[in-house]
This record gives structure tokens, C-alpha cells and sequence, in this order.
């Protein structure tokens, strides 16, 4: 992330951005307006043995292996869109930002980029 904004570049964090605490300290030093928050649905979720699970809390759903899924659970050990809010909830810990500010932000960045405002 050094050098990413004078280079115009924005970054993109996922589940697999936040494995190790070295990942954590890059992830946290990428400039708020450049930030962009995404899931890299199906893979790439937050796992046990991620350095970034510790400030994951759960979903509101549950789980079930995919030959028990049903319309109101997801799928366990698969990430899905719903997993962005786990995402949100590491890097603004390690940031030290509030979630609301952060997701503000990366709403806003990723709005900007695709041109959506």
C-alpha cells in the first residue's frame, strides 16, 4: 500500500487479505480513500486460523454442510456476499476505526471508482 496512492491505485481487502498479522499491518496502513472491502465469494473467507478471526463476531444466520442447506442458512466453510461485514469488522479493528466510518468510506471509494455517484 506504500506508494498506492501516488500511484492512483486502490486496494481491495477480502478474507485472505487478513491470514497473518504481517497481512493485518499491511491491510491497516492502506489509505482510507482507497479502501475497498469485498468477500472473493466463494473462497476466501475469514478462517479459525486466520490472524484476523479474533475480531470476527458471528452472522446472524447459521450454517449447514451444502447437503443440509436450506433458504435460511448459508453454506458452512463457504464464503458468501453476507461474509463482508466480517471483513469490515477485522480491518476496523486493526485500523482503529469505527465500522461505520470504514464501511462510509469504502462504499463511497468503491462508488467513486465504478462511478456509480
Amino acid at each position: 500500500p506504500n506508494g498506492a496512492k501516488e500511484l492512483g491505485l486502490h486496494v481491495g481487502i477480502n478474507g485472505c487479505s487478513l491470514k497473518t498479522e504481517e497481512n493485518l499491518a499491511v491491510a491497516a496502513s492502506v489509505p482510507m480513500d482507497r479502501l475497498h472491502l469485498e468477500t472473493d465469494a466463494p473462497w476466501c473467507g475469514i478462517k479459525k486460523t486466520h490472524a484476523g478471526h479474533r475480531h470476527v463476531r458471528p452472522l446472524q444466520w447459521g450454517e449447514a454442510k451444502k447437503e443440509k442447506w436450506t433458504a435460511e442458512l448459508l453454506v458452512k466453510d463457504r464464503c458468501e456476499p453476507a461474509h463482508i461485514s466480517q471483513v469490515l469488522q477485522v480491518l476496523a479493528a486493526v485500523r482503529g476505526d469505527s465500522e461505520d466510518a470504514l464501511a462510509r468510506a469504502a462504499f463511497q471509494n468503491s462508488a467513486r471508482v465504478f462511478r456509480l455517484s
